[in-house]
């Protein structure tokens, strides 16, 4: 994404669609399709990696899946065959990574000047609202999508 896209004033899902849609084809060599409707995801633990993006507008992008996606595109990313283990540090390291990426890639598309902050990564036990996501597909598993607006 480059500072030549459409003017946003904030992140909106078109751009944050876009950008992980390039990252994931870059990084992890997989596309990223949405959701097939009708369809209820199924959550038992994940990993949620967020990072603040601050400027005209002030919030967080957060990227919410189950531990094994999250483990699967650690893999993808570092070029590790389906069935070698990998470290959870090592997973949330790839989980930071790849959202810093998206984090960076939606920056760049927004006029004016913008911050982005240090991606942090946590283990989680609760799948996000419905009302604040939407969720694409890694495989036959939901990854969740958020874009929050700071309440400040």
């Amino acid at each position: 994404m480059t500072s030549s896209s459409a003017p946003y004033q904030a992140p909106d899902q078109e751009l944050v669609l876009a950008a992980i849609q390039q990252v994931w084809g870059a990084m992890l060599f997989a596309t990223a399709e949405p959701w097939q409707s009708g369809q209820a995801p199924e959550f038992e633990t994940g990993v949620q990696a967020q990072i603040e993006l601050r400027g005209d507008w002030n919030g967080r992008l957060v990227l919410t899946c189950d531990s094994d996606v999250a483990t699967q595109m650690a893999g993808a990313m570092l070029g590790l065959e389906p069935d070698e283990e990998l470290p959870t540090l090592d997973v949330h390291d790839a989980m930071g990574e790849v959202l810093n990426v998206v984090g960076g890639s939606v920056k760049g598309a927004l006029l004016g000047t913008w911050s982005l902050g240090l991606p942090g990564v946590a283990e989680t036990s609760e799948a996000p609202s419905s009302d604040d996501s939407f969720v694409l597909s890694w495989g036959s598993a939901p990854v969740y999508v958020q874009i929050l607006p700071n309440d400040d």
